[in-house]
């Protein structure tokens, strides 16, 4: 999909429409996400060469001049809209188009409204998508839920911002059916399969620079404040109602099967991944053909403005618990995002539960389809709460070839399952008196960090030749009585340890022709705790892994290699060993301070 897409970019992109070359542009920055080409001595195309295509090629998101009202270039988008929603938006919105999911046609609505129907079957992502496929307007007012502005005057100060600015998304804070205000702007805190949230952000918008710029105190007053655009917050997440341009939302698009507010979240984190606009404004500049920076920095995310002045209220009835909304935790002790991760959709209230007995629309579902879809293995919500997604003990471990020959950091999960089996292999050796040392990655870990690698496949162990043996007559018998899992390589000289016989992350005890003297070892430590390696051991490492093996680097690579095949370890904003830039091979990303 990568070279297909990029060949299609790089050779008809003069015969493509501009919405087409912006959604093909989101799709192979997608699809480069999930990509296997970090190896330059493996694949003729590379995440390199992919990179220098988006440098060379024009922004996606140009943001042509908006030259509209509320009623002759807006749409409204509500994918789940009940009676008494319909009832407020007719009063407040009267004229302007809507189209609306509904149980059927909505009274006292005329011809300016085009019904959706299975909206609350189908998720919201699939019924968003169909619905900016009829959207003739330059932008769309999206409804996730039941917050509203307060009318054509609150739309109008949206549609300035994005007159004005270089957004694709204007929005105001909900002030929920409870008097909660929450705004919903964070930055996306992502890395190593881990989803956080952060509320300090970086940039701003300024509207009236004389105020800006000038020296207040108690005796001073704005005049007229409440009648001028106020300043606004620049945030990677968007409240659920928001005003947007429509070509920007067409060329990110909505997950088909992802609800509610998983499927704006799931937005907002493409968004954050997919580089849309200009650095720099080019000027007169050619910048594409005189670009020479990191490659892949060219572009950056778009941004989503947040705007106090511009509030949202949830009607009344219809109100709802929020996702990503709170940063609090009531006195009730329990989180009010805690239903989104719940069995029963009637607890997302009348519009985001959707149908109560569709399967696929239960929260806990979808939480799983977006923390999927997303490679996340840990969320933590603004209120601080750390919910687990990755595999346990007990169950089938998270797929080895997605993220190790990707080069990708290990999932928590997986790390945590190969800690405990190290733990557990090492308290019965101790009981039953075989001996072993640490080898491979994780004793190169324990010299460089004193943990495991973030990166590393498995657990290699040197058994002492004299107890190999035990293996097959005492250990295999112990480890399935504890509920683990032992089985013998093929090759007869190792011995395979896993959590259970379906979970493959595995501890290698293996037979070796290095001797070693065990009245003659040291203890080293992994992860808080001291295991048995070799005697000089960093001799060992040397001769494996090269005199340069505390510099940090993907995966060692011999550098005579590498100086002919670099390999680029970054795919910028994902998982690997360096998220925001590329390093080049052989340089030391920890020393760059970014890894």
């Amino acid at each position: 999909l990568v070279f297909m897409l990029a060949v299609a970019l790089a050779y008809g992109r003069d015969a493509m429409s501009p919405p087409e070359a912006l959604r093909a542009q989101v799709l192979l920055w997608q699809a480069l996400q999930d990509n296997f080409m970090l190896d330059a001595s493996v694949w003729p195309v590379k995440t390199f060469d992919v990179l220098r295509l988006f440098d060379m090629s024009p922004a996606t998101l140009s943001f042509p001049l908006l030259e509209a009202s509320p009623h002759s270039g807006v749409t409204l988008l509500v994918p789940r809209c009940p009676q008494e929603l319909a009832d407020v938006i007719l009063k407040r919105f009267p004229g302007i188009r809507v189209i609306a999911g509904t149980h059927g046609e909505v009274e006292g609505a005329d011809e300016s409204w085009t019904y959706f129907d299975e909206a609350w079957n189908l998720p919201t992502g699939a019924v968003l998508n169909r619905m900016l496929a009829g959207v003739d307007t330059p932008m769309v007012l999206v409804v996730i839920g039941s917050a509203l502005p307060q009318g054509t005057d609150d739309i109008e100060k949206l549609i300035r911002i994005l007159q004005s600015r270089r957004v694709a998304v204007a929005a105001g804070p909900i002030v929920t059916e409870s008097k909660v205000y929450a705004d919903f702007c964070y930055r996306l805190r992502l890395r190593h399969y881990h989803l956080g949230f952060d509320s300090v952000y970086h940039h701003s918008l300024i509207f009236d620079e004389n105020s800006a710029a000038s020296i207040r105190g108690s005796w001073f007053k704005e005049e007229d404040a409440g009648d001028k655009d106020g300043p606004c917050k620049l945030c990677e997440t968007l409240p659920p109602t928001f005003l947007a341009r429509t070509d920007a939302l067409r060329g990110i698009g909505f997950h088909p099967l992802l609800d509610g507010e998983w499927a704006l979240l799931d937005l907002a984190v493409r968004a954050r991944r997919a580089p849309l606009v200009e650095v720099h404004r080019p000027g007169e500049e050619d910048l594409a053909n005189s670009y020479v920076g990191p490659p892949g920095l060219r572009h950056t995310s778009v941004n989503f403005a947040l705007c106090p002045h511009v509030v949202s209220h949830e009607v009344s009835g219809l109100g709802a618990p929020h996702l990503y909304g709170r940063k609090d935790i009531p006195p009730t002790g329990v989180a009010p995002a805690e239903p989104w991760f719940a069995e029963e959709a009637a607890a997302l209230g009348p519009v985001l539960g959707g149908n109560a007995d569709a399967r696929h629309l239960r929260p806990s579902q979808q939480a799983t389809v977006f923390m999927e879809a997303n490679n996340l293995k840990d969320f933590t919500g603004p209120d601080g709460v750390m919910r687990h997604f990755g595999c346990t003990l007990a169950k089938t471990n998270c797929p080895v070839p997605n993220w190790v020959y990707r080069g990708w950091a290990v999932p928590p999960c997986c790390k945590e399952t190969m800690r405990h089996l190290l733990f557990y292999i090492d308290e019965v050796f101790r009981e039953v008196g075989v001996r072993y040392i640490i080898t491979d990655g994780v004793l190169l870990g324990s010299y460089k960090y004193g943990s495991m690698l973030d990166w590393d496949a498995d657990v290699d162990l040197h058994i002492h030749d004299d107890d190999f043996h035990r293996l097959e007559e005492e250990v295999q018998y112990r480890v399935q009585q504890d509920g683990h899992f032992l089985r013998k390589h093929a090759n007869n000289n190792s011995w395979l340890l896993q959590a259970n016989e379906h979970n493959y992350l595995l501890i290698e005890l293996n037979k070796r022709s290095e001797h070693w003297d065990p009245d003659r070892v040291w203890y080293l430590p992994v992860q808080g705790r001291l295991f048995p390696a070799m005697e000089d051991a960093h001799v060992n490492i040397s001769t494996w892994y090269g005199m340069s093996f505390f510099r940090h680097r993907l995966r060692h690579v011999p550098e005579w290699e590498e100086e002919h095949r670099p390999m680029f370890c970054a795919t910028p904003y994902h998982y690997n060993c360096v998220d925001e830039t590329q390093v080049p091979g052989g340089n030391d990303c920890q020393r760059e301070g970014i890894c």
